[in-house]
């Protein structure tokens, strides 16, 4: 993820936590793309991520921690898929804007919710 995502992702009105998870999303995917599988857009299976996690020195030394970032990884994989799936497009083909726009989204579903809520 590069310094204009974070700045972009940083100057949304949303919440600190959303903005977090916005940012951990997009070097998911950005990682995703990093994989080199790329079928028609699609998303690496969970052996691919395995074994791309594998070759990164870091990970491979670290079990607890190769286990939670699969973990992780494969949480994001159904986020991103799930979005991706509304937007009828590739997964590998979501963009930083479509992110923004579909955390955005839930935020305000989610402040209307609460809305109605309160009597």
């Amino acid at each position: 993820m590069d310094a204009e995502a974070i700045a972009r992702i940083d100057a949304t009105l949303l919440p600190q936590m959303d903005r977090h998870h916005l940012r951990l999303l997009i070097h998911c995917l950005d990682s995703f793309q990093g994989m080199g599988q790329d079928k028609e857009g699609q998303l690496p299976d969970a052996a691919s991520r395995r074994r791309w996690c594998e070759q990164q020195p870091i990970v491979a030394e670290d079990p607890a921690f190769l286990r939670s970032l699969m973990f992780q990884l494969n949480g994001a994989a159904a986020q991103l898929q799930d979005l991706a799936d509304s937007l009828s497009k590739p997964p590998l083909e979501l963009s930083l804007d479509d992110l923004i726009t579909a955390t955005e989204a839930r935020c305000h579903h989610q402040l209307q919710n609460q809305s109605a809520d309160v009597p």
